[in-house]
């Protein structure tokens, strides 16, 4: 019988936190929209139960429903934390404006729901609209609440 000897080298990996992205992104704008995102639930094509988040709205006297969904698919289970707390949970939008190498300047949006429990400690799910016709539609009602002044 043969003796194999293995020999495991260790390797050490430096990770320095990268801020390009902090340099790179100009500004930054969060506003409460007072406007809030639900739950209900729906039977999937498998039978289980799962849950569906959307926002209420009349559009050309139309009741719809503004679909989103977590971020990430490990979303779902901290959606349903935040969902614990109320029934409902505020929808936060922020803006930000961020500049390439080259100089170009891209404005995106993000998205958040939030709910505060009993001890005061925020509950914040990064969200996004389901689909296009989903953000379409919340930049219509969005359009409609500033010509309103809210």
């Amino acid at each position: 019988m043969t003796e194999k000897k293995s020999t495991v080298q260790e390797s050490t990996v430096t990770v320095q936190e990268s801020k390009v992205m902090e340099e790179k992104v100009e500004k930054v704008e969060e506003q409460n929209t007072k406007l809030f995102v639900e739950r209900d639930t729906f039977t999937g094509s498998d039978g289980k139960k799962y849950w569906n988040y959307f926002l209420r709205a009349k559009i050309r006297e139309r009741d719809k429903k503004i679909n989103f969904s977590p971020k990430d698919k490990g979303g779902y289970d901290f959606l349903d934390m935040v969902f614990e707390i109320a029934d409902k949970a505020e929808l936060v939008m922020t803006t930000s404006t961020m500049k390439d190498d080259a100089g170009k300047r891209t404005k995106y949006t993000s998205y958040k729901i939030v709910n505060i429990d009993e001890e005061g400690t925020p509950f914040e799910a990064s969200v996004k609209p389901s689909q296009d016709s989903d953000k379409n539609m919340l930049a219509v009602v969005l359009h409609k609440l500033k010509n309103k002044g809210v």
